[in-house]
């Protein structure tokens, strides 16, 4: 009897704990992909293909460079879109004057009516909402760490920095760096000041982290840190400058992937936290860069041609882009 009680209560349990999980999207007639209005600011909506009104989906906000948009950003994703396999919704945000500034929280204010939106018209798995970004908007990515770590579960950072803001900054929640040891923009001391936040927040165990040296974008070394169960730290410092993913395989995309699923999927602490080495690729120097890929800029020493099915764009002085 008593067991029959136990195991009623256990079952019991775990259907409330999916209703709370549950966005108030699930059940309703979804609203199609596209772009979107809140006011006067745009975001554009990718609703996966097959969904489902009663299958809880990850929600993935994407936040584009300094003058970047929206449209930068869609429908690739920073390439986790083709992993998700169409399992997530993805949203990307259109910043103002081209960024993120985020001058008086207005654009964590509009992350927050973005978010209530796309809980009330899609099914959203309210602990499975993730950001990501490059630049700028790796910086809002830290931004929204540091202010909204109850509805972000995890963060990915890339060559950010603390540059929208850090209101709070005092809650657990996973985080990721990426960045180059060379980043000729956000220097990589400014990645290593953000994450040293979260080591400290997250409870993480001192770990000494290895860097490459100069060189390919496709060399990086990743430290896993240990840390209070259920908030990993990863810090990925690769050889290259300031880039939005590197030539070649899109490693920095995979490893993103990978922390959202499988580091926080269990939530427990890393047993064995380590360090991994990826030498990158001994092909010919001359290949040119993959889509989104660095192409050019001051200081710039690896390939200036891009792949078939993008051009090399400047951004700014220091950088230019295949886009």
């Amino acid at each position: 009897m008593y067991r029959s009680v136990s195991l009623f209560f256990l079952i019991l349990a775990a259907s409330l704990q999916t209703v709370i999980a549950a966005s108030a999207g699930c059940g309703k007639s979804p609203v199609s992909s596209g772009t979107k209005n809140i006011g006067s600011r745009q975001y554009i909506l990718q609703v996966p293909a097959n969904y489902n009104p009663n299958r809880e989906y990850r929600l993935i906000f994407g936040f584009h460079w300094r003058g970047g948009n929206m449209n930068n950003v869609a429908p690739g994703y920073y390439g986790l879109r083709s992993l998700a396999g169409e399992s997530a919704i993805f949203v990307a945000p259109n910043g103002l004057d081209a960024g993120w500034a985020n001058t008086n929280n207005r654009d964590i204010q509009f992350v927050d009516q973005i978010v209530n939106e796309v809980k009330n018209n899609l099914c959203v798995d309210e602990r499975q909402v993730f950001a990501t970004g490059f630049s700028f908007g790796g910086g809002m990515s830290y931004s929204l760490a540091c202010s909204r770590a109850n509805v972000f579960r995890a963060v990915s950072v890339i060559a950010g920095a603390q540059i929208s803001g850090c209101t709070g900054g005092e809650t657990r929640i996973p985080y990721l760096g990426i960045h180059g040891v060379v980043d000729s923009v956000l220097n990589v001391s400014a990645g290593r000041s953000l994450r040293d936040r979260y080591l400290r927040v997250n409870g993480c165990q001192a770990k000494n982290a290895p860097e490459p040296p100069r060189g390919p974008d496709s060399n990086y070394i990743k430290t896993e840190y240990s840390c209070a169960s259920g908030y990993p730290v990863w810090w990925i410092a690769h050889g290259g400058d300031h880039v939005a993913a590197p030539s070649g395989q899109n490693w920095m995309a995979t490893q993103t992937w990978d922390f959202w699923t499988r580091a926080i999927g269990g939530g427990g602490t890393t047993p064995n936290p380590t360090t991994t080495v990826n030498p990158g690729p001994t092909g010919n120097p001359g290949t040119c860069s993959a889509k989104w890929g660095q192409c050019g800029g001051q200081g710039w020493s690896g390939p200036t041609c891009c792949e078939s099915g993008s051009t090399c764009q400047a951004q700014n002085q220091w950088y230019s882009q295949c886009l």
